[in-house]
C-alpha cells in the first residue's frame, strides 16, 4: 500500500498497531474464556458425578436397610420356615411400597417370590427367567464376595439391586429389593447437579436404548451414536454438539459386563457456562472500536503535528531541486527535527558552494583555468549553427605538444604543470578576440576560429609554432617545447562538432608523423574512409600474396668510391594500380600496425638475398628500416635470430636503421631491445638524423655504430651555409662518439666533394644509384666496378 503523505502513513501504522493488539487481546480473552468455561464444565461434570454415585450409594443404602428389616421380621421368617408363599409376597410387597422401590424378591435355593410395580416383570415367562437369573447371580456374588450390591437390566430396564440374607441362624434364603433407574432418578439428579442427565443401555450387543433423560426427545440420537468400546475408563470427557449446541458430557459407566451395558450420561451446556461473558465481549468490542476511533483522531493530529517540519523541509527540497538555493530555513525547535532544520540549512549553502565549484570543474580546466573539452564542444555546436546560419567557413585547431612525456619525466610534474600553463597563455596571446581556447586533454589544446577559411588558419597555426621557437625557462633551466597543429575547417572537412574534432585531431596525428608543425585535414589521413578501408584490406593482402618488392640502393665509400653496403627499401606493386610507392602506404601501415609484418617480411627478403649473394662471394650488409611498434616489441632480438638460424647467414649481414623519433616514443623498452640487439653483434644505424628530439646526453648512451644524416640538411647544403654547419657538425659529432656518418641524398659531384673534404664516410644518392629491385644488384655491381666513377667519382650510373 502506497501513502502519498507520512502523515497517512504514521495514522495508518499506529491504527493497524492498536487494532492488532486489541484483536490479539480480543483472541486471547476469547481463548480464555472458552478454556475456562470447559474447565468449568469438565468440573461441573467431574462433581455431577460424585453427587450422581452418591445418590446412588443412598439409595443402596436405603434399600439395604429396608430389606434388613424385613430379613429379620419373626413373622416374615415364620412365613419362610412355613413356606407361606401369600404371607411372604404379601410381607415383600409392604415392604417395597414403604421404601418406594421398584421390586423386590425373595430368592431361595429352591424356591423364587418375585413383587414389581411392573408386572410384565414377574408374568412374563422368559423374562421371568431372566430376572431369576439375574437374581440368582447376585446371591452367589453375593455369598463368595459378601458385595450385595448391583444392577440389573429387566426387559431394557435398569434396576439397582440389593440382596440382604435372611437367617435363623444360618442363611435360609435372600431378600432383594431393587429400584428402578429411570426418569424419577435422572430428574432428581439433574436438580441436585444441575446437569443433564441421561441413561442409555444396550443387551446383549442389540442397539442402544434410552432409558431416561431431562433432554427433549430431538437430542437423544447425538447421544446414542457414542459407543460404549471406544471407554477405556469407567468415565469419560467429550463434547457433543446437540441441535447446534455444544454439550460437555461425561460418560460414567453404571453396569459394564459382556451382556448388559448401562451408562449414565451427564451433560453442561458450553454455550450456557459461556454465556456471562458474551456481554463483557460485546462491551470489550464497543470500547475496541471507540477507543481505536479515538486514537486515530488523535494519532492523526499528533502526526500531523509531528511531520509538520518535514513537509516544511519537503518544499525546501524542491526548491532546492530547482536550484534556489537563497530559501533561509528557520526552526525554534530543540528537538531532532529542529536539528533536522537547521542541518538542512547548512547543506543548502553547502550544496550552492558545491555546486558553484562543480559548474565550475564540469566546464573549466583548474591547471591553465581554460575552458575544458565540455566546454569547447558546446562553443564548437553553437559557433556551428552560427556558421550554417550565417553560411560561413569555420576552423579549429587541435595542438599537441611533442615528446612532453619525457620533459616530464626529466623535470617532474610541477614543471610540467608549469610548461602546460605558459602554453595556455602562449596561445591565447596569439588568438583573435574571437577565438575560443580550451585545454581538451592533458598536452591538447584546441581553437575556435569563426569565419575563417582554412588558409587564414594555417596562417594563424604557423604563428603559433612560431611562438614555440623560444625556449621556456622552468626553474632556471630552458626548455625547448615544441608542437604538433592539425587543422580542419567546416564545412569543408565536416558538417558536425564531433566529426570535425575528429578530422583536426587526425591532422595533428598526421603532422606528427609527418614531423611538421601544422597539417590541414586530407582524406588520406581518415583511416576510417572507405578508401583507407579499401587500403587497408589491399595492404593485408598484399604481404600474404607476395606484391611487395625488395629494392636495394648502395652505400659508397666517399673516400674510395667502393660499395660498402645496401640499404633495403620496400615497393608495393598492386595488380590493378600498379607500383605504390611507401609515402603512400607506410605512414597508413604504420598507423594500422601492419607495420610490423611488412618489417618481418623486409627481414626475411634481405636475408634470403644475403644468403644468395653470399654463395656469389659478394658480401655487402643490407640495412633494414625498423619502426617504433617493432622496437618497442621484447620478442624482436629473438625473431631476428630465428632468422639468421633460418637462412644460415652471420649476424653481421643485417644491418638494422632506427629513426629518432622512434627511439623517443618509450625510450625505456626500446634502449632495452636495442641492446639486446647490440648483444647479438647486429649493427645498428641512427636514421634521419637531425630531425627528431633526441638530446646528446640520450644519444651517447644508445649501443649504435652510425648516423645517417638526413636528405633535408644534403639536398641543398651546397647553396644554404647552416646546413653546411650543421652537416659538418652533425660529422665531428659522431666521430667524436666513435660513430661512422652516412650522409642521404646525393645527387652531384659538387655535394659528393664537399662532404669528401668534411670527412663524412659513406654517402647514397641518386648521383651515385637509384634504388633498383634486388634482383638486378648483381648485374649492377659489376657495372659499377667498371665504372668511370669507380676512377673518378663522377659518372652517375642509373
Amino acid at each position: 500500500m502506497k501513502f502519498k503523505s507520512l502523515n497517512t502513513r504514521i495514522t495508518f501504522i499506529f491504527l493497524v498497531l492498536i487494532l492488532s493488539i486489541q484483536i490479539i487481546g480480543s483472541i486471547a480473552i476469547r481463548f480464555s474464556i472458552e478454556k475456562n468455561a470447559r474447565a468449568s464444565v469438565s468440573e461441573q461434570l467431574a462433581l455431577g458425578e460424585k453427587i450422581f454415585l452418591s445418590l446412588l450409594n443412598q439409595n443402596s443404602e436405603s434399600l439395604t436397610q429396608g430389606a434388613r428389616i424385613l430379613a429379620i421380621d419373626y413373622g416374615f421368617r415364620q412365613a419362610i420356615a412355613s413356606n407361606d408363599e401369600e404371607t411372604i409376597l404379601s410381607a415383600l410387597n409392604n415392604q417395597q411400597k414403604r421404601l418406594g422401590a421398584n421390586i423386590s424378591v425373595f430368592y431361595t435355593s429352591s424356591n423364587f417370590y418375585p413383587t414389581a410395580d411392573d408386572h410384565q416383570i414377574v408374568e412374563g415367562e422368559k423374562i421371568y427367567e431372566v430376572v431369576k437369573s439375574a437374581v440368582t447371580v447376585l446371591v452367589e456374588t453375593a455369598q463368595e464376595s459378601g458385595d450385595f450390591k448391583s444392577f440389573a437390566i429387566f426387559n431394557n430396564e435398569p434396576y439397582q439391586l440389593v440382596a440382604v440374607p435372611v437367617k435363623a441362624p444360618l442363611t435360609i434364603g435372600w431378600v432383594i429389593m431393587g429400584f428402578k433407574i429411570d426418569n424419577t432418578l435422572a430428574k432428581k439428579l439433574h436438580k441436585l447437579s444441575n446437569l443433564e442427565v441421561t441413561f442409555v443401555s444396550k443387551s446383549n450387543n442389540a442397539n442402544w436404548s434410552l432409558i431416561a433423560s431431562t433432554l427433549n426427545s430431538s437430542s437423544f440420537n447425538n447421544i446414542m451414536t457414542q459407543p460404549s468400546n471406544v471407554l477405556d475408563t469407567n468415565s469419560m470427557n467429550r463434547e457433543i454438539h446437540i441441535d447446534g449446541v455444544s454439550f460437555g458430557s461425561r460418560y460414567v459407566s453404571i453396569l459394564k459386563s459382556p451382556n448388559q451395558v448401562l451408562y449414565a450420561v451427564l451433560q453442561r451446556s458450553i454455550d450456557e457456562a459461556t454465556a456471562p461473558y458474551k456481554n463483557l465481549q460485546l462491551t470489550l468490542l464497543i470500547l475496541t472500536i471507540f477507543g481505536a476511533f479515538v486514537f486515530a483522531i488523535s494519532i492523526y493530529y499528533v502526526s500531523k503535528y509531528i511531520t509538520k517540519p518535514i513537509t516544511d523541509l519537503v518544499q525546501v527540497a524542491k526548491s532546492l531541486e530547482k536550484g534556489n538555493y537563497a530559501i533561509n530555513i528557520t526552526s525554534d525547535r530543540a528537538d531532532e527535527l529542529g536539528e533536522l532544520s537547521r542541518s538542512f540549512s547548512s547543506m543548502s549553502e553547502a550544496i550552492s558552494s558545491r555546486e558553484k565549484s562543480i559548474s565550475r570543474l564540469a566546464y573549466y580546466d583548474e591547471l591553465t583555468h581554460l575552458p575544458n573539452r565540455t566546454s569547447f564542444m558546446l562553443t564548437l555546436n553553437k559557433a556551428l549553427e552560427e556558421a550554417k546560419l550565417t553560411k560561413q567557413q569555420l576552423t579549429i585547431f587541435v595542438l599537441n605538444l611533442n615528446r612532453f612525456k619525457q620533459i616530464n619525466n626529466i623535470l617532474g610534474h610541477d614543471s610540467g604543470d608549469e610548461i602546460l600553463r605558459v602554453i595556455a597563455e602562449k596561445i591565447k596571446m596569439t588568438a583573435r578576440e574571437q577565438d575560443f581556447v580550451a585545454r581538451i586533454a592533458g598536452i591538447q589544446y584546441a581553437m575556435i576560429l569563426p569565419d575563417t577559411t582554412s588558409e587564414i588558419g594555417l596562417s594563424l597555426a604557423d604563428e603559433i609554432s612560431r611562438s614555440f621557437e623560444n625556449p621556456i625557462i622552468i626553474n632556471m633551466q630552458s626548455v625547448d617545447v615544441s608542437a604538433s597543429i592539425g587543422i580542419a575547417t567546416f564545412p569543408t572537412h565536416a558538417n558536425n562538432e564531433a566529426q570535425l574534432l575528429t578530422r583536426a585531431e587526425i591532422a595533428m596525428y598526421a603532422a606528427k608523423a609527418n614531423k611538421v608543425g601544422t597539417t590541414v585535414f586530407d582524406k588520406s589521413y581518415d583511416l576510417n574512409s572507405s578508401t583507407n578501408l579499401s587500403m587497408a584490406s589491399e595492404l593485408k593482402n598484399a604481404i600474404t600474396d607476395n606484391q611487395l618488392i625488395m629494392y636495394v640502393q648502395p652505400k659508397i665509400d666517399i673516400a674510395t668510391s667502393k660499395l660498402t653496403s645496401l640499404e633495403a627499401l620496400v615497393r608495393w606493386k598492386h595488380p590493378e594500380k600498379g607500383f605504390i610507392f611507401p609515402d603512400q602506404f607506410i605512414p597508413f601501415a604504420e598507423q594500422t600496425g601492419y607495420i610490423q609484418l611488412i618489417s618481418q617480411w623486409m627481414l626475411n627478403e634481405a636475408a634470403k638475398y644475403s644468403q644468395m649473394w653470399n654463395a656469389l662471394n659478394l658480401h655487402y650488409p643490407i640495412a633494414v628500416n625498423i619502426s617504433t611498434r617493432d622496437l618497442i616489441d621484447q620478442d624482436l632480438p629473438e625473431k631476428i635470430d630465428a632468422i639468421f638460424k633460418t637462412y644460415h647467414i652471420d649476424h653481421s649481414s643485417l644491418t638494422l636503421e632506427i629513426t629518432e623519433s622512434s627511439i623517443m616514443d618509450d625510450p625505456v623498452r626500446a634502449l632495452a631491445t636495442l641492446d639486446k640487439l647490440s648483444g647479438m653483434n647486429i649493427k645498428l644505424s641512427i636514421d634521419d638524423f637531425g630531425t627528431g628530439y633526441s638530446s646528446l646526453a640520450y644519444l651517447k648512451r644508445l649501443p649504435v655504430n652510425e648516423l645517417k644524416i638526413d636528405k633535408s640538411f644534403i639536398l641543398k647544403m651546397e647553396q644554404d651555409e647552416s646546413d653546411k654547419k650543421i652537416v659538418q657538425s652533425t660529422i665531428d659529432l659522431g666521430h667524436n662518439l666513435g660513430l661512422k656518418v652516412v650522409a642521404e641524398g646525393i645527387e652531384n659531384l659538387i655535394v659528393w666533394k664537399l662532404l669528401r673534404s668534411m670527412g663524412c664516410d659513406s654517402g647514397q644518392g641518386y648521383y651515385m644509384s637509384k634504388p633498383m629491385p634486388a634482383s638486378d644488384f648483381v648485374k649492377w655491381i659489376s657495372l659499377w666496378d667498371n665504372s668511370s666513377i669507380f676512377k673518378e667519382t663522377q659518372l652517375n650510373i642509373d
